[in-house]
C-alpha cells in the first residue's frame, strides 16, 4: 500500500490546475465560448437567427461537413490531405439519388450504397498515396478530376430532384428531437463518438498519431505505416460517401456539380483545421471535427443572416478561417522555423 502513494501523488498534482489549463488550451474547447459569442451577437443583430428553425437548419448543414471533417481528420493525422472528398460526396449523392428516385431504393440500403461507393473511391486514393507513394496533394487532386468526370458521366445531363420522403424528412428543419435539435445531429454525434473511440482506444487510432508524428520512427517501432495510411484514406472515403447520402437527405436533389459547387473540399479542410487538426500531422480528434463543423456552419450563417454578407463572399470567409487556424497553430510555425534552420545549416556546410 505504501508503494502506491508515491506513484499517485504526481498524477494527483497534475490533475489540478494543470489539467484545467490543458483542457482550455485545446482548440476544440476554445471554440465553445467563441460560438456562444457569435450566436449572441448574431441574435442581437437579427433575433430570427436564434429561432429553432434557423438553429436546426445550420446544425443539419453542419452534419454534412462533420462527416467530411471526420474523414479528413483521419487523413490529416497521417500528415496527408484529401482533395477528392467533394466529388466522392457528389458521386454518392447522384448514384444513391438516381436509385432512390427511379427504383425506390430504401434509405437503409441507400446509406450502405453510399458508404460502399466512398470505400471504393477512398481505396483508389489509398492505393496512390500509400502503395505508389504519390504525394497526397497530387494524388487526390488527380482523383478530384477523375471522380468529378465520373460524376458528369453518371448524371449524363440529368439530375436527381424527386427522392422518397423517407430521405427528405430527416433533412427538414422542422423534423427535430426537440425544437432546434434535428435528428441528423444525433446521427452526427453518434458518428463522432464512434470515430473518437477508434482514435483514442484502438491500436489503429494510436498508430495514426504515431505515423503523423514521425512515420520513420513509427515504422522502426513495428507499426505497419503503409497499411495505416491506406486505411486512413479508405475511412475518409467512407465518411465522404455517407456525407453524400446525408446531403441528399438535406436537399432532396443532386446533379453533376454536387459537392464541388458547394465547396465541400474547402469546408471539410477548414472544419478539421478549426477543430484542432494540423497539416503537420499527429494532431486532431473527432470532437474537434464536430465542433469545427458547427463553428463553420454557425459563422457562415451569421455572415448571411445577421451580417447580410452576400453568399459569394462565403468562400473568402472560409479561406480566412483556414489561414487563421494555420497561423494560430504554433507547431506548424515551429516546423517551418526548424526546416528553415536545417536548410541554412546544410547550406553552410557545403
Amino acid at each position: 500500500m505504501m508503494s502506491v502513494a508515491p506513484a499517485l501523488s504526481p498524477r494527483l498534482g497534475r490533475t489540478g490546475g494543470g489539467t484545467v489549463r490543458a483542457l482550455f488550451a485545446r482548440r476544440d474547447v476554445q471554440l465553445i465560448p467563441i460560438m456562444v459569442v457569435i450566436a449572441v451577437v448574431s441574435g442581437i443583430a437579427n433575433p430570427a437567427f436564434l429561432s429553432s428553425r434557423v438553429v436546426s437548419s445550420l446544425l443539419i448543414t453542419a452534419m454534412v461537413t462533420t462527416l467530411m471533417a471526420l474523414g479528413q481528420t483521419f487523413v490529416m493525422l497521417t500528415k496527408g490531405i484529401d482533395l477528392s472528398v467533394a466529388p466522392i460526396l457528389g458521386l454518392s449523392a447522384v448514384i444513391v439519388g438516381f436509385q432512390a428516385q427511379d427504383h425506390g431504393l430504401p434509405l437503409g440500403l441507400g446509406l450502405l450504397l453510399g458508404a460502399g461507393i466512398g470505400i471504393v473511391l477512398g481505396a483508389g486514393n489509398a492505393l496512390l498515396v500509400s502503395i505508389l507513394r504519390v504525394p497526397p496533394i497530387i494524388a487526390t487532386l488527380g482523383t478530384f478530376t477523375v471522380y468529378g468526370g465520373l460524376q458528369f458521366l453518371v448524371t449524363n445531363g440529368s439530375q436527381v430532384n424527386t427522392v422518397p420522403s423517407e430521405y427528405t424528412r430527416f433533412g427538414v428543419a422542422s423534423f427535430t428531437v426537440v425544437p432546434g435539435v434535428p435528428w441528423l445531429l444525433i446521427a452526427g454525434v453518434i458518428a463522432t463518438v464512434v470515430a473518437g473511440y477508434v482514435l483514442r482506444y484502438t491500436v489503429f487510432g494510436r498508430s495514426l498519431y504515431a505515423v503523423g508524428d514521425d512515420a520513420e520512427a513509427a515504422f522502426r517501432g513495428g507499426i505497419p505505416t503503409t497499411r495505416v495510411t491506406f486505411v486512413a484514406y479508405v475511412v475518409c472515403g467512407f465518411f465522404a460517401g455517407l456525407a453524400g447520402v446525408i446531403y441528399l437527405m438535406r436537399t432532396g436533389a443532386a446533379d453533376a456539380l454536387t459537392g464541388t459547387q458547394t465547396n465541400e473540399n474547402l469546408n471539410s479542410i477548414a472544419a478539421a483545421l478549426i477543430g484542432g487538426a494540423a497539416l503537420t500531422g499527429g494532431r486532431g480528434n473527432a470532437l474537434g471535427a464536430l465542433l469545427g463543423s458547427i463553428f463553420l456552419s454557425l459563422t457562415l450563417s451569421a455572415m448571411g443572416i445577421a451580417a447580410h454578407i452576400p453568399d459569394e463572399w462565403q468562400p473568402a470567409g472560409i479561406g480566412v478561417l483556414i489561414l487563421l487556424a494555420v497561423v494560430a497553430d504554433p507547431r506548424a510555425r515551429q516546423g517551418t522555423r526548424v526546416r528553415s534552420r536545417l536548410r541554412k545549416k546544410k547550406d553552410g556546410t557545403r
